[in-house]
C-alpha cells in the first residue's frame, strides 16, 4: 500500500479528525479485497441472535395490537358487569338511565344429544357443550357469523318451533349434525339452524367444552336454569358517542355502579380487561421465548468475540506493517472498527429481514389457534430495538479483541503473529470503561425493550455474571492443570503432553471454558426450564382421578343420582358435596382487588370459586394450622382456606375473609388451613365453610364418580346418568386430559425448537473459538510432528484436552444453568421447581460428544495443514 504512505505518516501522530475517518475507511475498504472468509460465523451468529428476538418480539407485537384493536368487541361492549348471580333490574335501569346500551348474556354447561341419542337413548351422540345464551339486543359490538349467514338486519334466533341453536364446527363434525337437525340439551328440544363460525365476544376464557349460542328466552324456558346452577351472567354495557373520551366516561360510569350497588361482589371489566387470560398467556410466552433469543444473541456475542480475534489475527501482518508505516492505535481500531461494524452490520441487517419476516408466518400458522386476528401490519419497533441490541452484543464482543490489535508493536512483524499482545495500564482502562459503557447500555435498551419489567435487564446481569464465572473458572482450571503437569513423570507420555498442552500460557483454555460452558448452560437452563413447565402439565397428572365429575345436581334428585350412578357395574366409588359460587371481597377489611398477593395467587382474587359447606372435615383433608370446628358448631360463620392461597394472601388463622354469596357479604373467620391437593383432581374446594347460616341456601351438589376407565362403560355410565337426570352435566375426565395432552405435546414441539436455536448459537460460538485458535493449532502440531509425534499422538493429545475441557465446562454449565434455570422457574414463570436430571444429564453429555467430535474433526484439518507447512 505505498500510495497511502505518505497520508499514514503525514505527522508523527498521524492524521486526525475527517482525514483519520477517511483514510481509515479507505485502508478498510483495500483489506475488504481479500474477502470476508473467516467472518461467516459472525455473521451467522449475529443474525440469528438479532433474528430470534426480533421474531418473538414481533409477532408478541402482532397479537397485542390485535388485542388493542379489538378490545371493545372482545368485552362486547366498553364495560361488562359480571356475576354467578343473577343480576338485579335496577342495574339495568340504572345503566339505561345513565345513556347505555345494554345487552344480557349467559353461559353455563349442559350436556346435548344428537338426533339418534334422542330417538334411541344410545350412549353415543352426546357430549358436553358450553351454552352462550343471548337476548334480542346481542351483539352491542362486533357481529355474529354463522353458516348459512344472515341477511343484514335480520333477528339472531326466529320464532321457531323448536328453538333454533348455532353450534361451533366441532360439535357438527364430532356428531355428525347437519341444519335442521332436532337436538336435545338438558330435557328441552332444539333445532340445529346452523354453524357458528365466529362470535366477536369468545375470547381469551377458558372453557371445557365448544360452544353452542341460543336465546335467551329459549334458555328460560328450557328450564336448564334450576336453582344453584353453575353460570356466569354478564350485563354488557355499550356507551354511544364518539370515540375520544369514550373510555374516560366508561370508568365514570363503572364507578358509579360501585357506589349504586356496593358491597354485590360483581366483577366490573372495561376494555382494558376485555381478555386479561390471553393477554397473561402471550406474555408468559413470549418471555420465555425471549430469553430463548437472549440466551442465543448473548451465546452469539461469544461468537463475535472470537470470530473477531480469529479475523483481526489473521490481519497481524498488515497490523504491523501500518504500524511500520508510523499509524498510531488510535488508526488502527478505527480502520478495522469500521471494517468490523460494516460486517457486524450485514449479520445484523439479515437477522432483522428475517425478524421481520417471520411474525407473518408465524401469524398464519397460529391462525387456527388464537381467537383474536392479529394486527397483519409489520412490527418495525422491536426488530428496530433487537437490531440495536445486536450491535451493541456486537460492539461490547469486539472491544476487546480491537483493543489487543490496536497494541500490536511493529516487531510483531518479525515474529510469531499468533501472539496476542498484552494493553497498557492506559489500554486496560480504556478498554473497562468501554465494556462498561456497552453494558449499561445493553441494561438500559433491556428496559426498553421490555418496558416495566426487569426480566430482560435481570438476566443481562446473570448472563455476564455467569460469563465471569466461567472465565474464572477457565484461569483457575488452568493454573490447577498447570500443577498436576508439574507432578506427572514423563512415564504418562501422551495424557502429560495434552493436559500441558491444555495448560500451558497463552492457551486458549479460559476462552474454550467460556465459550462452550456458556452453550453448555444455556443448553441446561432450557432443558431444566422446559422440565418444570413440562411437569406442570404432564409429569404431576394425577394417576388416580376420578372418571367423571358431575354438576348442577339438584338436592332432590341427589338419591336418585346415587342410585343410578351405584347400579352401573364399572362404578367403585362415589363423592358428594354441596356446592355455591363465591366471590372475595375483602380479606381483613383490604378490598379484593388492593390485597398485596404474590403473583401466583393474584388470579384468585379475581372471578367466581366453588364453596361447600361440612360440619366434619371432608375425606382427605390435611390440616396445615388451626383445628376444624366441632361437628355441631353454631355459632358464627368459620372458613376453612386452602393454605397455598392463604400464604399469598398472608391471610392467618383468625383472619376475617369477607365472601359474597348469593349476592350477600359475608364475613367468615379463619378456622384452619388445610394443604389441597389440587392435581389430584379429586373433590377439592378452596373455601369450605362451616354449616348454621349458609344450611339452607339454594345449592346445588357436585360429584365425582370412580369407573374402571373403559370407555364403553364410561359411555354407558354417563347415558344412565344424563338420561334420567338431563339437568345434570357430565364431564369425562379422561377427555379433559386428553385434550391437555394434545397442548403438551404442542408445546413440547415448540420448546423443542427454542433449544435448537440455542443448540446451533453454542455450535456457532464453538466453531469461532476453534477457528480463533486455528494458527496456533497448526503451529503446535507442525512442532510435534518435529519432535517425531505421529499423527495419532497428536490426535490423543488433542482428545486428551479436549476430555477435560469439556468436563470442566460440563460441569460448569450444570450448576450454572441449575441456578440461572431456578431463576427462571420460579422468579419469572412462578412455578414450582422440577429438577430434570435425567434429560440434564443426557442432553449434556450428547452435547458434550457431539462437540468433542466437531473439536476433533476441526484438529484433523490442522492437522494436515501443519502436514502441507512441514512439506
Amino acid at each position: 500500500m505505498p500510495d497511502l504512505a505518505p497520508d499514514i505518516a503525514a505527522r508523527d501522530t498521524g492524521p486526525t479528525g475527517l482525514a483519520a475517518l477517511r483514510l481509515a475507511a479507505r485502508l478498510a475498504l483495500r483489506d475488504l479485497r481479500g474477502g470476508i472468509g473467516g467472518f461467516r460465523i459472525v455473521l451467522l451468529c449475529l443474525a440469528l441472535g438479532v433474528a430470534a428476538i426480533g421474531a418473538v418480539g414481533g409477532l408478541r407485537a402482532m397479537i397485542q395490537d390485535g388485542i388493542a384493536d379489538q378490545q371493545r368487541t372482545l368485552l362486547g361492549g366498553d364495560l361488562a358487569v359480571e356475576s354467578s348471580d343473577p343480576l338485579p333490574d335496577a342495574l339495568s335501569r340504572f345503566v339505561t338511565a345513565h345513556g347505555g346500551r345494554i345487552a344480557h348474556v349467559l353461559r353455563m354447561r349442559s350436556m346435548l344429544y344428537a338426533p339418534h341419542a334422542v330417538a334411541n337413548g344410545t350412549a353415543s351422540g352426546r357430549m358436553l357443550v358450553e351454552i352462550e345464551a343471548v337476548d334480542a339486543a346481542y351483539p352491542l359490538v362486533g357481529a355474529v357469523a354463522s353458516t348459512p349467514s344472515r341477511p343484514s338486519g335480520q333477528p339472531l334466533f326466529a320464532d321457531t318451533d323448536p328453538p333454533g341453536v348455532l353450534a361451533e364446527p366441532i360439535v357438527i363434525d364430532r356428531l355428525g349434525l347437519k341444519p335442521g337437525d332436532v337436538l336435545r340439551i338438558g330435557a328441552a328440544r332444539f333445532r340445529l339452524a346452523g354453524t357458528l363460525t365466529h362470535s366477536p365476544d369468545n375470547a381469551g376464557g377458558v372453557v371445557l367444552a365448544p360452544t353452542v349460542m341460543m336465546d335467551r328466552r329459549a334458555l328460560d324456558a328450557a328450564g336448564l336454569l334450576q336453582v344453584g346452577a353453575l353460570a356466569n351472567r354478564s350485563l354488557r354495557i355499550a356507551l354511544d358517542g364518539p370515540d375520544m373520551g369514550r373510555s374516560a366516561r366508561a370508568a365514570e360510569l363503572a364507578r358509579a355502579i360501585a357506589r349504586q350497588f356496593p358491597d354485590q361482589g360483581w366483577r366490573i371489566r372495561g376494555v382494558a380487561d376485555a381478555a386479561p387470560g390471553l393477554t397473561r398467556t402471550i406474555d408468559q410466552v413470549a418471555q420465555f421465548m425471549s430469553l430463548t433469543g437472549l440466551t442465543a444473541l448473548l451465546l452469539g456475542g461469544l461468537g463475535v468475540s472470537a470470530g473477531v480475534a480469529s479475523w483481526l489475527e489473521g490481519r497481524g501482518c498488515t497490523i504491523a506493517v501500518l504500524r511500520c508505516l508510523g499509524a498510531p492505535a488510535r488508526l488502527i481500531s478505527l480502520t478495522f472498527g469500521l471494517q468490523i461494524m460494516g460486517l457486524c452490520g450485514v449479520g445484523i441487517a439479515a437477522g432483522m429481514a428475517a425478524g421481520l419476516l417471520l411474525p407473518s408466518v408465524g401469524v398464519h400458522a397460529l391462525a387456527g389457534l388464537l381467537p383474536v386476528a392479529p394486527a397483519r401490519t409489520m412490527a418495525v419497533r422491536p426488530v428496530l430495538l433487537a437490531g440495536l441490541f445486536g450491535a451493541l452484543v456486537a460492539a461490547f464482543s469486539a472491544i476487546l479483541p480491537l483493543m489487543r490489535a490496536a497494541a500490536t508493536p511493529p516487531a510483531a512483524l518479525f515474529h510469531d503473529q499468533g501472539r496476542r499482545p498484552g494493553l497498557d495500564r492506559a489500554g486496560r482502562i480504556q478498554t473497562g470503561g468501554a465494556l462498561a459503557a456497552c453494558a449499561i447500555l445493553l441494561g438500559l435498551l433491556a428496559e426498553a425493550m421490555t418496558p416495566g419489567h426487569l426480566f430482560v435487564a435481570g438476566f443481562l446481569g446473570v448472563a455476564l455474571a455467569a460469563a465471569g464465572a466461567l472465565a474464572l473458572a477457565g484461569l483457575g482450571l488452568r493454573r490447577l492443570v498447570g500443577r498436576m503437569v508439574r507432578h506427572m513423570g514423563t512415564e504418562h507420555g501422551v495424557l502429560r503432553l495434552g493436559l500441558a498442552l491444555f495448560a500451558q500460557p497463552g492457551a486458549p483454555t479460559a476462552r474454550l471454558v467460556v465459550a462452550l460452558g456458556a452453550g453448555l448452560a444455556g443448553m441446561a437452563t432450557i432443558v431444566l426450564v422446559e422440565g418444570a413447565i413440562m411437569a406442570q402439565l404432564r409429569d404431576q397428572l394425577p394417576r388416580h382421578a376420578p372418571s367423571f365429575y358431575f354438576v348442577d345436581i339438584q338436592p332432590d334428585d341427589l338419591d336418585r343420582f346415587d342410585s343410578v350412578a351405584r347400579a352401573q357395574p364399572s362404578v367403585s366409588e362415589i363423592r358428594q358435596l354441596p356446592s355455591m359460587r363465591t366471590r372475595i371481597v375483602a380479606i381483613d377489611g383490604v378490598p379484593a382487588e388492593r390485597v398485596p398477593a404474590t403473583p401466583q395467587t393474584q388470579w384468585a382474587l379475581r372471578g367466581d370459586h366453588g364453596l361447600t359447606l361440612s360440619a366434619t372435615p371432608p375425606p382427605g383433608t390435611q390440616l396445615a394450622a388451626g383445628a376444624w370446628w366441632p361437628a355441631d358448631y353454631a355459632g358464627p360463620p368459620l372458613l376453612s382456606l386452602d393454605a397455598g392461597l392463604a400464604a399469598g394472601w398472608g391471610v392467618k388463622i383468625g383472619s376475617v375473609v369477607r365472601l359474597n354469596v348469593l349476592g350477600r357479604s359475608l364475613d367468615f373467620r379463619v378456622a384452619n388451613l388445610r394443604t389441597v391437593a389440587w392435581r389430584s383432581l379429586q373433590l377439592n374446594f378452596a373455601f369450605v365453610v362451616s354449616p348454621g347460616l349458609l344450611s339452607h341456601a339454594p345449592h346445588t351438589f357436585v360429584a365425582t364418580v370412580t369407573t374402571s376407565g373403559r370407555p364403553d362403560q364410561d359411555a354407558a355410565v354417563l347415558a344412565a346418568v344424563t338420561d334420567t337426570l338431563p339437568g345434570v352435566t357430565g364431564i369425562r375426565v379422561a377427555d379433559v386430559l386428553a385434550e391437555l395432552g394434545t397442548l403438551v405435546g404442542r408445546l413440547a414441539v415448540a420448546l423443542a425448537a427454542a433449544a435448537s436455536v440455542v443448540l446451533a448459537s453454542g455450535g456457532l460460538v464453538l466453531a469461532a473459538t476453534l477457528a480463533a485458535g486455528w494458527r496456533q493449532r497448526v503451529a503446535t502440531a507442525a512442532t510435534l510432528r518435529a519432535l517425531g509425534a505421529d499423527a495419532g499422538q497428536i490426535r490423543s493429545i488433542w482428545l486428551v484436552e479436549f476430555i477435560v475441557l469439556g468436563l470442566a465446562a460440563g460441569l460448569c454449565a450444570a450448576g450454572l444453568g441449575t441456578l440461572i434455570a431456578w431463576l427462571v422457574t420460579r422468579g419469572v414463570l412462578h412455578l414450582p421447581w422440577t429438577g430434570a436430571w435425567t434429560d440434564l444429564a443426557l442432553t449434556l453429555s450428547g452435547t458434550l460428544v457431539a462437540m468433542i467430535g466437531s473439536g476433533m474433526l476441526f484438529c484433523r484439518r490442522a492437522l494436515r495443514a501443519a502436514g502441507r507447512t512441514r512439506s
